[in-house]
């Protein structure tokens, strides 16, 4: 029972810490990039998080962005959302191994 609390705890932690830097990045490319915001389609509140889906457009209008404190927050968001999908991924396999196995 400790062994799934810790596992629970630890994909909790990773999930808000990458919602926390999607967050950020969302606000940054609002923030400091308006021009890219508005091409982007300027999505209030619960639109945001569609926001980045992965388009020809939207990627080309993203990587075109300059700006240190926009491609930081990205750089964050990138590591935190590869660490949560890397974590639940591997939580997944052992799990199958396990139990195949048990």
């Amino acid at each position: 029972m400790i062994i799934f609390c810790m596992l629970v705890a630890v994909w909790l932690w990773l999930m808000v810490r990458a919602s926390v830097a999607e967050y950020r990045y969302y606000r940054a490319v609002s923030y400091h990039e308006p021009e890219v915001w508005a091409k982007l389609g300027a999505p209030r509140y619960w639109l945001a998080p569609f926001l980045l889906w992965v388009t020809p457009s939207r990627k080309r209008l993203l990587n075109a962005i300059e700006n240190p404190q926009v491609v930081a927050c990205e750089r964050r968001f990138k590591v935190w959302g590869r660490l949560f999908l890397a974590y639940v991924v591997t939580v997944l396999l052992l799990s199958i191994a396990f139990f195949k196995w048990n």
